[in-house]
This record gives C-alpha cells, structure tokens and sequence, in this order.
C-alpha cells in the first residue's frame, strides 16, 4: 500500500489535534521509510521482478525487521516513549505520543490488506499473512483511494480554514497523493534497482510530510480554538 497509509495520519491528526501532521505522515510511512535503506545495506531483501502481481514489482523476500507485526509494534513503543518523554515539551502527552505509535503500527495492518502472504508476525521463519489485493490492480486502486478520502474528509471536518493556503492547500496535497498513486500503480516502470527505488520512495515520503507541514500553517483545529462566551 502507498497512499492509502496516509488515511491513519489524516483520521489522527483529526482526532488528536495537538499531532503533527507532518509527522504524522512519517510514522505512518517509517516503516518503509527503514525498509528501503535496509534492503540497500543487505539486512532485508527485495527482488525487483516486473508484474510479480497486477499492482507491483516487489518480491518481499526477507523483511521482519521493519515489517513484522512484532518489529512494527516495538517501532510503535520506541515512537510512543520519544513522543512521551524526549521531544519538546508540547509534544509531551499520552495523547500525541499514542497518535504516533498508532499511526505507525497502522502501516502493518494496511499492508495485511494489500500484501500477498509475506507479512511476518515475529520472525521470518514465523506464519506469513496477506489478503493479496495486490493481485486485482484495479480494486487496489480503489481501496487507497477511498481510505484516504475518508481520512482526508475527517480531517477537514475537524478543522478551519485560518489562510488562504489553507483552502486550497489541503486540495493540492491531496491531488498529488491521488496523483502519485495513480502513477504508481498505472504509469511508472519497474525501477531498475533497489537504489533507484529508495531515492525516489524516500523523496516522495518526505516531500508528502513537507507539504503536510506546509498544509497545517493554513489551518487550525476546531477542537483548540478557545471557548466563546
């Protein structure tokens, strides 16, 4: 799954409006964000092969260091303790630091929808789960799409507009996510090689959370505007 990761950080940040939105978006993507620089330093793997299913080029061969459901919930823990008791103080609450940890733990469960069975629970010799809708390019596709749209729909529900940016600028993040996702899965070839592929995940992944921080200047949470008398 690629766009459809973001819905956790949208539905958060609307829920816990003191979280990043930004940040959100890393969690929610720092398990690939580990994943791909691992696969290049030899500790997990990844085959390139093109049309492995209808919707990717990947053979997930060996990855339980970012996403087992065990790696993926201590990753969880460490961002909830971070959160709770290291960074700066206004982001030192149990609320901001469970944002975090859920949106990151979300990863592995969006990825159980998507995945052929090579998800493993703890280790690598563990059972391995996946529904595979990656096999049905199409109903991939559709799926990403509405979980983000109901995770965008929540978040703009649970905010106002305090800028000009923040009218449109949540619209133009949003196209380019649907944009971005499109083109993965319809347009863009196999990469070449694993470096290849790590560039251009990590700079869409932290271009998306640059944009994201862009995005909450312009828009403030109803939940944080003071009471009126």
């Amino acid at each position: 799954m690629f766009i459809g990761h973001y819905a956790p950080a949208y539905a958060l940040k609307g829920a816990v409006p003191k979280t990043s939105l930004a940040l959100l978006f890393i969690a929610t993507q720092f398990v690939d964000i580990l994943f791909f620089p691992f696969v290049n330093m030899g500790i997990e793997r990844l085959k390139i092969v093109p049309h492995y299913t209808a919707s990717t080029h990947f053979d997930l061969e060996y990855y339980p260091f970012t996403h087992g459901l065990l790696a993926t919930i201590l990753w969880g823990g460490l961002f909830y303790l971070l959160f709770r008791y290291v960074f700066p103080s206004k982001s030192r609450s149990k609320a901001v630091a469970w944002a975090m940890a859920l949106g990151l733990v979300s990863h592995w469960f969006a990825d159980l929808i998507v995945h052929t069975p090579d998800l493993p629970l703890w280790s690598d010799a563990s059972p391995k789960v996946g529904f595979g809708l990656w096999n049905y390019k199409n109903a991939t596709f559709a799926t990403e799409v509405i979980l983000l749209l109901l995770g965008f729909g929540f978040y703009m529900r649970k905010t106002r507009v305090v800028s000009s940016w923040g009218k449109i600028g949540p619209y133009v993040l949003l196209g380019l996510l649907l944009l971005a996702g499109y083109l993965n899965l319809y347009v863009l070839p196999p990469a070449e090689d694993t470096m290849s592929l790590m560039t251009l995940a990590l700079v869409s992944y932290f271009l998306f959370a640059a944009i994201a921080w862009a995005t909450e200047r312009g828009r403030v949470a109803l939940a944080l505007e003071p009471a009126r008398a």
